[in-house]
């Protein structure tokens, strides 16, 4: 069970006003956000949620406050009728900006100079209620550099995500995330594929509703599956246990030398779909072949070379000593190659089994291909969900799928989402 206090080395959202930011909680470590620098020494064992102030670079717990409460005057201020008559001009602030850098240096908290500057203002009095909550918000804003830290959840991340870089999760929002774990009926003990370029939004998505349950196969394109998200939920190491990755370039594989599957009867050659125009295909099989065969090639050259070296014995112990180290970096490096050719037999195995409880696709990439390839090894009457920034490649698909047959219910939906601006009456 997660901590309800921070703890460190976990990773946190720190927020300030509409910002995130994630971080890792270190001692002695200096953290920029906003123009301000500090530690975050001073969150370890208080609650998530709590409020902190920036002061002496560090940051200290504080109380939130209301408004009314930071001026510390609630009720006895006067309030003008209009702003008809106010003049913005550097003579309604008596403090200069002087004044203001030398109470930061002296300690001051960031509270004690707006109500400073509220004293010191001239026409602040005059002001309607609306101006004076205005001129207290950019104050505080300004002056006042609280931060909250908060657990990292999929709906904080996705719009950390969203209002820094859309880009990096495909324009993905909120609710459409939402509706896409719906579709696919995530729940415990589930056994999902995932396709996504989101940095690991989704499966860090997933793996939270499956709490460490069911089974997880991720298709990565490249070298290495992207879990920037992922790391960022803090998962007990059990989360990871049945997590597995598959190269997404190495599809082509999972059909060749195997039975065919009574439930996937009608896409042969589906696998060939998967072309270089819509997925980054490089080397699938021939990848795979080259990771069998240079073990046996370095071995070959591993023989070779000590029978070279086994006419002159090795008088010089520095020649022996780098002897010695390139065997054994030759053999950690085998070892490695054969660990990961295990681990990819075991996830084929597992695919190729057929019984998948889903399938979503949230890529950059073309859906068309990928779909067509993986949906063999879907179990009957379960849901494939894919999701597109376009509409394009969700009508190609959508097509594809029609003329492929043997799929129900077959739709395509567009998530909206409409903001509404609600002005509570005074």
């Amino acid at each position: 069970m997660l901590s309800p206090l921070i703890e460190e080395h976990q990773q946190v959202l720190l927020k300030k006003e509409k910002n995130f930011k994630v971080v890792q909680i270190r001692k002695k470590r200096p953290v920029w956000m906003e123009k301000v620098k500090f530690t975050l020494d001073g969150t370890i064992g208080h609650p998530y949620g709590s409020s902190f102030e920036v002061q002496d670079g560090e940051l200290v717990r504080v109380v939130s406050k209301s408004e009314p409460e930071v001026l510390g005057t609630e009720g006895t201020i006067s309030k003008g009728e209009d702003n008809r008559n106010l003049q913005d001009t550097d003579e309604n602030q008596k403090l200069s900006r002087d004044d203001i850098t030398a109470m930061k240096k002296e300690g001051v908290s960031g509270e004690s100079i707006v109500e400073h500057l509220i004293e010191n203002s001239a026409t602040f009095k005059t002001k309607t209620e609306f101006a004076q909550q205005k001129y207290i918000k950019k104050k505080k804003k300004k002056h006042l550099a609280v931060f909250i830290i908060l657990r990292p959840t999929t709906r904080l991340l996705c719009e950390m995500y969203f209002n820094k870089g859309p880009s990096k999760i495909c324009n993905l929002r909120i609710d459409s995330l939402a509706q896409l774990l719906t579709q696919a009926n995530v729940r415990a003990n589930s056994k999902v594929m995932i396709v996504e370029t989101c940095v690991g939004l989704i499966v860090g998505a997933v793996m939270e509703r499956l709490g460490g349950t069911g089974t997880i196969v991720q298709f990565y394109p490249g070298t290495a599956p992207v879990r920037q998200a992922v790391e960022a939920y803090n998962f007990p190491k059990t989360y990871f246990t049945n997590m597995h990755s598959f190269p997404l370039n190495m599809v082509n594989t999972l059909g060749r030398n195997s039975e065919t599957n009574p439930n996937t009867q009608a896409s042969n050659g589906a696998s060939e779909d998967l072309n270089t125009d819509c997925v980054p295909t490089s080397e699938d099989a021939t990848e795979e072949k080259n990771l069998n065969d240079a073990p046996v090639l370095e071995k070959k050259n591993t023989k070779c070379s000590e029978m070279e070296s086994g006419s002159a014995p090795f008088d010089n112990p520095e020649k022996s000593e780098e002897h010695a180290a390139k065997r054994k970096f030759i053999e950690e490096n085998n070892e490695r190659r054969q660990s990961k050719l295990k681990q990819l037999e075991e996830v084929r195995q597992i695919i190729k089994q057929g019984n998948m409880d889903g399938l979503i696709v949230a890529s950059k990439f073309q859906p068309t291909p990928i779909v067509m390839a993986l949906i063999d090894f879907v179990a009957p009457s379960r849901p494939i969900v894919i999701y597109s920034q376009y509409h394009e490649p969700l009508a190609d698909c959508y097509l594809r799928l029609r003329e492929r047959g043997g799929v129900l219910q077959l739709k395509m939906t567009e998530t909206w989402l409409r903001e509404y601006q609600v002005v509570f009456s005074c």
